[in-house]
């Protein structure tokens, strides 16, 4: 990160529940009083970000509408492999330390309901995948491509590797914004429109 950026990370949890995602984001825009712009680490995120709007602030977030195109560089990318393989579960370094995947899903579904429902519940939850793709965005993932692979057999699948990019991320901390963000002056909300 560049010196003068301050980053702060949310619970990876919180996408699962757009209203909730939206309400810690607007949390944190009204709670930013120190600082002219804020920058999102997110797409538009099942419209987790619709709707928030700062009266201070100038907001910037990639223009895609999930993180699996934030993580592979770009929305075309995505398409590319949606097209190609429309049933993958994208796993990242990331998501695997946040135990945000099936295999994890299923031990807290266990813990829960007991392993004959767990397994029920992740047969139907996870019926329409034929793949497990681990995206590479940095080095030192062995251990995590190791458990993606372990996810996959878990759930039956084939698995693969694909070199994701941080070209987002990249462009977004160093003031890079062209079309491919959304720049939301102070007093406009972030609008579905936008993403587009």
């Amino acid at each position: 990160m560049p010196a003068n950026v301050d980053y702060e990370f949310l619970e990876y949890g919180l996408h699962n529940t757009p209203d909730k995602l939206r309400q810690e984001l607007q949390k944190r825009i009204e709670e930013a009083e120190q600082y002219e712009t804020l920058l999102f680490g997110y797409g538009l995120c099942s419209n987790g970000v619709a709707g928030l709007r700062s009266e201070k602030h100038t907001m910037v977030i990639p223009r895609v509408h999930d993180c699996i195109s934030l993580l592979l560089g770009s929305r075309k990318r995505y398409d590319a492999e949606f097209e190609m393989y429309p049933g993958t579960y994208y796993l990242s370094k990331g998501w695997i330390k946040q135990k945000a995947e099936p295999l994890s899903g299923f031990h807290r579904y266990c813990e829960k309901y007991g392993e004959e429902s767990a397994r029920w519940i992740i047969a139907e939850e996870y019926k329409n995948y034929q793949r497990v793709a681990f995206i590479h965005t940095g080095t030192n993932n062995d251990e995590y491509v190791k458990y993606g692979r372990e996810v996959a057999k878990f759930l039956n699948v084939e698995f693969f590797e694909i070199e994701g990019s941080l070209y987002f991320f990249e462009q977004l901390v160093n003031g890079n914004w062209n079309k491919e963000f959304l720049i939301v002056p102070p007093g406009k909300n972030i609008l579905i429109n936008n993403f587009m």
